[in-house]
């Protein structure tokens, strides 16, 4: 296989709170090729890297980010929950997040929820990108396959990525609603399979090889499966500590 690419995940989220600027800016000094984060739209039509719809689990906040304004989402801490040396940490913009990585690493970009629950928060993904003139290192990935083709409809020109979790070769599974049998034929359109990685069979990394596709693995965070994943083949792990991989470029 060629280059392992490392991707931190939610940033590098294990050694410091979780799709935040601090999180961020230290998997940047790592030197990770790739960052993940995830987003959610505020009431105001912000786009926002949260992981959840809901405030509680990250945040001293709780309620739901689609009820809220962002000025009011200013007012929380996003880090204090991991460790209280990050309390001034706040719950950062998707536009915040592009200025600061400014293409020195490939943002991955992970909606969970289609135009159904946050109006038109494909466009509104879109739009923050293309204000920075950060297309060409920017990728939207999702579970949810109406946010996905919605997508790929408004710009064919961005790149995409399909997560999964599945067992099958050629019918991985996934759970957009439920779980549901999907041919990777479907998928034609997009750079890159990302498949949870108990999941990541040899069958299933030559199958998305023979389509022409990169597979990709999340979360991996101990040494013994970073090795199996790579003996077996796989383009890229997500970690939440990317550290651990980078003696395998």
């Amino acid at each position: 296989m060629g280059k392992l690419t490392i991707t931190g995940h939610r940033g590098a989220g294990g050694l410091a709170p979780e799709n935040t600027l601090a999180s961020i800016q230290l998997a940047l000094d790592l030197g990770v090729d790739r960052i993940e984060i995830d987003v959610q739209q505020t009431k105001d039509n912000v786009i926002i890297v949260l992981h959840d719809r809901t405030l509680r689990r990250t945040t001293n906040g709780f309620g739901f980010v689609k009820l809220m304004d962002y000025s009011e989402l200013q007012k929380l801490s996003a880090g204090v929950k991991f460790n209280r040396v990050y309390i001034d940490e706040k719950i950062p913009t998707l536009a915040e997040v592009i200025e600061l990585i400014d293409g020195k690493a490939e943002l991955i970009i992970e909606t969970k929820y289609s135009y159904l629950y946050y109006p038109n928060i494909e466009r509104h993904i879109l739009n923050v990108i293309k204000s920075k003139n950060a297309i060409d290192w920017c990728k939207i990935i999702s579970f949810n396959d109406r946010a996905l083709f919605r997508i790929h409809k408004l710009n064919e020109n961005i790149r995409t990525g399909k997560l999964f979790v599945g067992k099958h070769a050629s019918l991985p599974l996934s759970f957009d609603k439920g779980i549901n049998f999907k041919p990777l034929r479907r998928y034609h359109f997009v750079d890159e399979i990302i498949v949870q990685h108990k999941y990541a069979t040899q069958a299933i990394i030559d199958k998305v090889h023979e389509f022409g596709q990169e597979l990709h693995v999340w979360t991996v965070n101990d040494p013994e499966t970073i090795e199996l994943l790579i003996k077996r083949g796989v383009d890229g792990i997500i970690s939440d500590y990317p550290n651990l991989l980078l003696k395998y470029r």
